[in-house]
């Protein structure tokens, strides 16, 4: 009976161990994963100019937390938050920043936002070089068709 006294408090000390505890977040925000599918990214536009696809730097997420290019090269990817960072593949060290489920911005060399973004899509389409030309030709057809259009 001598041995109990210490038998127990080892007990207690590896009971008190096995307790769970909160979660800590990682530094930095919740891991998180993107939306899968296509996202393109392109340029500015505003009410006179259409943006412009970036069809180098688009790309499609795939499950696994990885992605493919256009050219289908491969790598992988790190969401902290709304912090995104590409840790792999051809894209490797570029940032994004995530506003919303389906905008991301590039972060510059100096850490800054830019103005270009990836905007999520539904379909594969959208990383096709043709469509810009494509919807020129349906805007210019549309306003051929106006008759108010052709009297200005």
């Amino acid at each position: 009976m001598k041995h109990s006294a210490p038998l127990r408090s080892l007990v207690l000390l590896l009971m008190a161990a096995l307790v769970p505890t909160a979660a800590h977040a990682a530094p930095g925000g919740l891991l998180r994963t993107l939306l899968l599918g296509y996202w393109v990214c392109e340029t500015k536009g505003d009410a006179e100019t259409a943006p412009r696809r970036l069809l180098d730097d688009s790309f499609r997420i795939v499950p696994d937390s990885s992605y493919r290019t256009a050219k289908g090269v491969g790598g992988s990817y790190l969401l902290l938050g709304n912090d995104l960072m590409m840790t792999s593949g051809p894209f490797r060290s570029r940032k994004y920043i995530l506003v919303g489920l389906g905008i991301l911005h590039p972060i510059n060399a100096s850490g800054q936002r830019t103005s270009d973004r990836c905007v999520r899509q539904s379909s594969a389409s959208a990383l096709e070089a043709g469509n810009d030309r494509d919807a020129d030709a349906r805007e210019q057809g549309a306003h051929d068709a106006d008759p108010d259009a052709a009297a200005q």
